[in-house]
């Protein structure tokens, strides 16, 4: 039977340039209105004009679900993509940086273990993350981050409207000790 440690079998960010965040970035935060955070921010904690920096790769091998905007390029999850393992178990990557991320992997392609699916930042070309992500995360890197969460739901599902046709029904899992025991290091 497949588990979190399977579907997060790598870490989706460079551990020397990323840091989980505590606190309102935690899995279950209160986020207003009965309302909880359902996955978990990693934020940059150094700057770089090389993107390769800022790479999120996929955990897992599968299949793309969702890669678009979902909500807008300041507020709701930015440019995501979730990515289907095949196994009743999907990873969700948000607030990844627009021009640097689009087109990068496509509704229905095979992604395998560590291909480059998006980044966090291109500022180089002055791209920081999208959506609503919180300024002064970890100053100056702010507005640097990924939201990650991880779900489990009948497999299959995809989406070229909204995240709802994947999430619907589904069971969040707390990614946050299968990401401390691949060594990030939390704030």
């Amino acid at each position: 039977m497949a588990g979190i440690d399977d579907v997060i079998a790598i870490t989706p960010t460079l551990k020397t340039s990323t840091l989980l965040r505590a606190g309102p970035g935690s899995f279950g935060a209160s986020r207003g209105a009965g309302h909880s955070h359902q996955g978990v921010d990693i934020v940059a904690n150094q700057s770089a004009a090389d993107k390769s920096v800022y790479q999120v790769r996929a955990t897992s091998d599968g299949t793309v679900a969702y890669c678009q905007i979902n909500g807008s390029a300041s507020t709701g999850y930015g440019y995501t993509v979730v990515v289907d393992h095949q196994n009743g178990f999907y990873t969700l990557y948000a607030h990844l940086a627009i021009n640097a991320s689009r087109g990068l992997v496509t509704l229905g392609q095979a992604v395998a273990q560590g291909d480059i699916i998006g980044y966090l930042a291109d500022l180089a070309n002055g791209e920081k993350s999208s959506g609503n992500v919180l300024a002064d995360v970890v100053a100056p890197y702010d507005k640097i981050q990924l939201h990650i969460e991880c779900f489990e739901a009948p497999q299959g599902r995809s989406s070229t409207g909204t995240l709802k046709d994947i999430k619907d029904g589904c069971t969040l899992d707390d990614p946050t000790l299968r990401l401390q025991a691949l060594g990030y290091q939390s704030f």
